[in-house]
Protein backbone atom coordinates (compact mmCIF):
# COMPACT_ATOMS: atom_id res chain seq x y z
CA UNK A 1 0.00 0.00 0.00
CA UNK A 2 1.43 3.35 -1.04
CA UNK A 3 2.41 5.95 1.56
CA UNK A 4 3.76 9.46 1.19
CA UNK A 5 7.29 9.15 -0.15
CA UNK A 6 10.37 11.21 0.61
CA UNK A 7 11.72 12.52 -2.69
CA UNK A 8 15.31 12.57 -1.40
CA UNK A 9 15.80 9.11 0.09
CA UNK A 10 12.71 7.27 -1.12
CA UNK A 11 11.58 6.24 2.36
CA UNK A 12 7.89 6.38 3.27
CA UNK A 13 8.17 7.33 6.94
CA UNK A 14 7.12 10.97 7.16
CA UNK A 15 5.68 12.38 10.39
CA UNK A 16 4.05 15.75 10.95
CA UNK A 17 6.14 18.05 13.14
CA UNK A 18 4.60 21.46 13.56
CA UNK A 19 3.49 22.71 10.15
CA UNK A 20 5.86 20.47 8.17
CA UNK A 21 6.25 16.78 7.41
CA UNK A 22 9.69 15.40 8.29
CA UNK A 23 11.26 12.24 6.87
CA UNK A 24 12.31 10.08 9.80
CA UNK A 25 15.07 8.48 7.71
CA UNK A 26 16.97 11.47 6.30
CA UNK A 27 15.45 14.50 8.01
CA UNK A 28 14.15 16.16 4.85
CA UNK A 29 11.19 18.44 5.60
CA UNK A 30 8.21 19.13 3.36
CA UNK A 31 5.35 21.58 3.49
CA UNK A 32 1.80 20.47 2.80
CA UNK A 33 1.99 22.16 -0.61
CA UNK A 34 5.12 20.20 -1.51
CA UNK A 35 3.44 16.92 -0.63
CA UNK A 36 0.15 17.79 -2.30
CA UNK A 37 1.36 16.68 -5.73
CA UNK A 38 1.75 13.15 -4.35
CA UNK A 39 -1.94 13.03 -3.62
CA UNK A 40 -4.70 11.93 -5.93
CA UNK A 41 -7.99 10.23 -5.17
CA UNK A 42 -6.48 6.76 -5.28
CA UNK A 43 -3.70 7.80 -2.91
CA UNK A 44 -6.20 9.27 -0.47
CA UNK A 45 -8.26 6.09 -0.48
CA UNK A 46 -5.14 4.05 0.24
CA UNK A 47 -4.05 6.34 3.05
CA UNK A 48 -7.55 6.25 4.53
CA UNK A 49 -7.44 2.45 4.47
CA UNK A 50 -4.01 2.40 6.08
CA UNK A 51 -5.07 4.92 8.73
CA UNK A 52 -8.15 2.84 9.53
CA UNK A 53 -6.04 -0.31 9.76
CA UNK A 54 -3.58 1.41 12.10
CA UNK A 55 -6.45 2.67 14.27
CA UNK A 56 -8.04 -0.78 14.48
CA UNK A 57 -4.65 -2.23 15.46
CA UNK A 58 -4.43 0.42 18.21
CA UNK A 59 -1.42 2.06 16.58
CA UNK A 60 -2.97 5.40 17.37
CA UNK A 61 0.15 7.52 16.82
CA UNK A 62 0.52 6.19 13.28
CA UNK A 63 -3.21 6.57 12.64
CA UNK A 64 -3.12 10.17 13.80
CA UNK A 65 -0.24 11.04 11.48
CA UNK A 66 -1.98 9.50 8.49
CA UNK A 67 -5.27 11.24 9.25
CA UNK A 68 -3.44 14.53 9.75
CA UNK A 69 -1.88 14.15 6.31
CA UNK A 70 -5.37 13.79 4.83
CA UNK A 71 -6.65 16.68 6.93
CA UNK A 72 -4.03 18.93 5.33
CA UNK A 73 -6.15 18.62 2.18
CA UNK A 74 -9.13 20.09 4.02
CA UNK A 75 -10.75 16.75 4.86
CA UNK A 76 -12.74 17.49 8.02
CA UNK A 77 -13.68 13.86 8.58
CA UNK A 78 -10.01 12.91 8.57
CA UNK A 79 -9.35 15.74 11.02
CA UNK A 80 -12.02 14.28 13.32
CA UNK A 81 -10.40 10.84 13.24
CA UNK A 82 -7.01 12.44 13.89
CA UNK A 83 -8.50 14.12 16.96
CA UNK A 84 -10.07 10.83 18.07
CA UNK A 85 -6.66 9.16 17.72
CA UNK A 86 -5.20 11.89 19.94
CA UNK A 87 -7.87 11.18 22.56
CA UNK A 88 -6.98 7.50 22.42
CA UNK A 89 -3.36 8.41 23.13
CA UNK A 90 -4.35 10.62 26.08
CA UNK A 91 -7.85 9.78 27.40
CA UNK A 92 -7.37 12.12 30.36
CA UNK A 93 -7.06 15.17 28.10
CA UNK A 94 -9.90 17.61 27.51
CA UNK A 95 -12.52 16.25 25.09
CA UNK A 96 -13.47 19.74 23.84
CA UNK A 97 -11.11 19.62 20.80
CA UNK A 98 -12.61 16.27 19.78
CA UNK A 99 -16.16 17.60 20.01
CA UNK A 100 -15.21 20.77 18.14
CA UNK A 101 -13.70 18.72 15.35
CA UNK A 102 -16.77 16.51 15.23
CA UNK A 103 -18.91 19.63 14.85
CA UNK A 104 -16.72 20.84 11.97
CA UNK A 105 -16.85 17.45 10.24
CA UNK A 106 -20.64 17.27 10.61
CA UNK A 107 -21.02 20.77 9.20
CA UNK A 108 -18.82 19.90 6.22
CA UNK A 109 -20.83 16.73 5.62
CA UNK A 110 -24.09 18.69 5.77
CA UNK A 111 -22.80 21.23 3.26
CA UNK A 112 -21.98 18.46 0.80
CA UNK A 113 -25.63 17.41 0.86
CA UNK A 114 -26.88 14.06 -0.34
CA UNK A 115 -27.54 11.11 1.93
CA UNK A 116 -24.07 10.92 3.45
CA UNK A 117 -24.63 13.04 6.56
CA UNK A 118 -26.04 10.38 8.85
CA UNK A 119 -23.81 7.71 7.37
CA UNK A 120 -20.83 9.66 8.67
CA UNK A 121 -22.65 10.72 11.85
CA UNK A 122 -23.40 7.08 12.68
CA UNK A 123 -19.81 6.00 12.05
CA UNK A 124 -18.41 8.87 14.09
CA UNK A 125 -20.83 8.36 16.97
CA UNK A 126 -20.10 4.63 16.97
CA UNK A 127 -16.36 5.29 17.26
CA UNK A 128 -16.91 7.80 20.07
CA UNK A 129 -19.05 5.26 21.94
CA UNK A 130 -16.41 2.52 21.65
CA UNK A 131 -13.76 4.92 22.92
CA UNK A 132 -15.88 6.28 25.79
CA UNK A 133 -17.00 2.84 26.96
CA UNK A 134 -13.37 1.76 27.12
CA UNK A 135 -12.59 4.83 29.25
CA UNK A 136 -15.51 4.01 31.56
CA UNK A 137 -14.32 0.42 31.92
CA UNK A 138 -10.76 1.51 32.66
CA UNK A 139 -11.99 3.95 35.32
CA UNK A 140 -13.95 1.21 37.06
CA UNK A 141 -11.09 -1.28 36.86
CA UNK A 142 -8.68 1.26 38.37
CA UNK A 143 -11.12 1.93 41.20
CA UNK A 144 -11.59 -1.77 41.94
CA UNK A 145 -7.83 -2.23 42.20
CA UNK A 146 -7.57 0.72 44.57
CA UNK A 147 -10.58 -0.43 46.59
CA UNK A 148 -8.91 -3.71 47.46
CA UNK A 149 -6.06 -1.78 49.08
CA UNK A 150 -8.01 1.10 50.58
CA UNK A 151 -10.93 -0.82 52.07
CA UNK A 152 -8.86 -1.92 55.04
CA UNK A 153 -7.01 1.36 55.55
CA UNK A 154 -9.24 4.39 55.10
CA UNK A 155 -12.95 4.62 54.37
CA UNK A 156 -12.62 8.33 53.64
CA UNK A 157 -9.87 7.74 51.08
CA UNK A 158 -11.96 4.99 49.51
CA UNK A 159 -14.88 7.39 49.14
CA UNK A 160 -12.64 9.94 47.42
CA UNK A 161 -11.43 7.27 45.01
CA UNK A 162 -15.04 6.34 44.28
CA UNK A 163 -15.95 9.96 43.59
CA UNK A 164 -12.98 10.27 41.26
CA UNK A 165 -14.15 7.20 39.35
CA UNK A 166 -17.66 8.65 39.05
CA UNK A 167 -16.25 11.93 37.76
CA UNK A 168 -14.01 10.35 35.11
CA UNK A 169 -16.57 7.77 34.00
CA UNK A 170 -19.21 10.49 33.91
CA UNK A 171 -16.95 12.61 31.73
CA UNK A 172 -16.68 9.73 29.26
CA UNK A 173 -20.45 9.25 29.21
CA UNK A 174 -20.98 12.98 28.72
CA UNK A 175 -18.73 12.81 25.66
CA UNK A 176 -21.06 10.23 24.10
CA UNK A 177 -24.14 12.26 24.94
CA UNK A 178 -22.70 15.50 23.59
CA UNK A 179 -21.62 13.74 20.40
CA UNK A 180 -25.14 12.39 19.88
CA UNK A 181 -26.66 15.83 20.49
CA UNK A 182 -24.23 17.34 17.98
CA UNK A 183 -25.20 14.79 15.34
CA UNK A 184 -28.91 15.59 15.53
CA UNK A 185 -28.32 19.30 16.14
CA UNK A 186 -26.28 19.76 12.96
CA UNK A 187 -28.86 17.97 10.80
CA UNK A 188 -31.46 19.75 8.70
CA UNK A 189 -33.52 16.60 8.07
CA UNK A 190 -34.18 14.06 10.80
CA UNK A 191 -36.17 12.00 8.33
CA UNK A 192 -32.80 10.81 7.01
CA UNK A 193 -31.82 9.28 10.36
CA UNK A 194 -31.18 5.55 10.09
CA UNK A 195 -32.47 2.98 12.63
CA UNK A 196 -28.84 2.19 13.43
CA UNK A 197 -28.25 5.75 14.61
CA UNK A 198 -31.18 5.53 17.02
CA UNK A 199 -29.80 2.21 18.29
CA UNK A 200 -26.55 3.99 19.11
CA UNK A 201 -28.46 6.69 20.98
CA UNK A 202 -30.39 4.03 22.93
CA UNK A 203 -27.08 2.36 23.84
CA UNK A 204 -25.78 5.65 25.27
CA UNK A 205 -28.89 6.13 27.41
CA UNK A 206 -28.89 2.49 28.54
CA UNK A 207 -25.24 2.84 29.54
CA UNK A 208 -26.13 5.80 31.75
CA UNK A 209 -29.04 3.94 33.33
CA UNK A 210 -26.96 0.85 34.11
CA UNK A 211 -23.98 2.76 35.49
CA UNK A 212 -26.13 5.01 37.66
CA UNK A 213 -27.67 1.92 39.26
CA UNK A 214 -24.21 0.43 39.77
CA UNK A 215 -22.89 3.67 41.24
CA UNK A 216 -20.27 4.11 38.52
CA UNK A 217 -21.73 7.39 37.24
CA UNK A 218 -23.49 10.05 39.29
CA UNK A 219 -24.36 12.70 36.70
CA UNK A 220 -27.06 12.81 34.04
CA UNK A 221 -30.82 12.32 33.94
CA UNK A 222 -31.93 9.16 32.16
CA UNK A 223 -35.58 10.21 31.85
CA UNK A 224 -34.77 13.62 30.39
CA UNK A 225 -32.23 12.21 27.96
CA UNK A 226 -34.57 9.48 26.78
CA UNK A 227 -37.53 11.88 26.49
CA UNK A 228 -35.48 14.29 24.38
CA UNK A 229 -34.47 11.71 21.81
CA UNK A 230 -37.86 9.99 21.81
CA UNK A 231 -39.38 13.38 20.94
CA UNK A 232 -36.97 13.67 18.02
CA UNK A 233 -37.96 10.20 16.82
CA UNK A 234 -41.63 11.16 17.05
CA UNK A 235 -40.93 14.37 15.12
CA UNK A 236 -39.26 12.34 12.41
CA UNK A 237 -42.28 10.05 12.15
CA UNK A 238 -44.67 13.01 12.19
CA UNK A 239 -42.80 14.70 9.35
CA UNK A 240 -42.99 11.53 7.30
CA UNK A 241 -46.72 11.25 7.97
CA UNK A 242 -47.37 14.90 7.10
CA UNK A 243 -45.33 14.70 3.94
CA UNK A 244 -47.13 11.55 2.92
CA UNK A 245 -50.52 13.15 3.56
CA UNK A 246 -49.62 16.25 1.57
CA UNK A 247 -48.46 14.08 -1.30
CA UNK A 248 -51.81 12.30 -1.39
CA UNK A 249 -53.71 15.59 -1.27
CA UNK A 250 -51.69 17.00 -4.15
CA UNK A 251 -52.40 13.91 -6.21
CA UNK A 252 -56.10 14.29 -5.57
Amino acid sequence: MRKIKCELCGQRDLLKEGSRFVCQACGAAYSADQLRRQFDLADQAEIYAEAKQAYRAKRFKQARQLYLALAEEGDQQAAFYASLSSSQLDPAADFAPLLNQLRAALAASREKGGEGYFAFASRALGEVIVFALAVEEECEEDFQKQAQRLELSSRQTLEKAHQKMQKEAGRAWLLMSQAAHLCVGESDDLAAVSPYFWELVDAIIDDLSINQKRGTIALGNVKEERAYFEALKAEKKAKKLVNGQLFKVNLG
